[in-house]
């Protein structure tokens, strides 16, 4: 079983033990919204753009308000059971990041942070997604963010110019490579170490 999948399945299960009014990491959500979420951009993702696309968020909030309606145990089984079969080619692009980020979502909903070990091929994929997650969220950053996982070569973020012009001026973030994912798609519930100038550090947080 390929990780995303055990990720599905674990979540899945976890779903189910907290049931639907459990806290998540996703601000505003709770389990009930998280599991909406993760069944309408699989199930129904003509009625997902407005997690991407402003112009259409009031139509996917009134999908996922639907969807939330029905019966949570049956939302979560229905989703667990996998992808639509037009999905199952791209599951592992799709969902590798996804269903391990909403799984912490979950775990660290209360704010126990326990980070989980993987094998340095999960890190490695879970580096991939940072790094690309993480162009996004601060590729408008002037000073570079440099992440810095162990027993992987490091990750350069935002603004390269700062590290031509000023060779130290760098905010570097320390962490497993799934704390530096979660810490880029804007979690603060992680296990990071954040050194540099105070003012370029409270930057990068801003952006977060």
């Amino acid at each position: 079983m390929s990780f995303e999948q055990k990720e599905r399945d674990k979540l899945a299960h976890l779903l189910l033990k907290v049931g639907p009014d459990a806290p998540t990491l996703c601000e505003g959500w709770t389990t009930a919204d998280l599991a909406a979420h993760l069944y309408l951009r699989e199930r129904k993702p003509y009625l997902a753009g407005g997690y991407f696309l402003p112009a259409l968020k009031s139509l996917t909030d009134e999908a996922q308000a639907k969807v939330k309606q029905r019966q949570y145990s049956d939302v979560v089984d229905e989703w667990a059971a996998g992808p639509p079969v037009f999905l199952k080619p791209v599951d592992k692009a799709m969902n590798t990041s996804e269903h391990f980020i909403h799984h912490e979502d979950v775990r660290r909903g209360g704010g126990e942070v326990v980070p989980r070990e993987f094998s340095r091929a999960v890190e490695g994929d879970l580096l991939k997604a940072a790094k690309l997650m993480g162009h996004l969220s601060l590729g408008k950053v002037d000073v570079p963010v440099v992440l810095t996982p162990p027993n992987h070569p490091p990750l350069t973020l935002g603004g390269k110019r700062g590290v031509a012009d000023q060779g130290d001026r760098v905010v570097r973030v320390s962490g497993d490579p799934g704390e530096l994912l979660l810490w880029v798609t804007g979690r603060d519930a992680v296990e990071v170490e954040i050194d540099g100038d105070r003012a370029d550090t409270n930057k990068v947080k801003r952006r977060l």
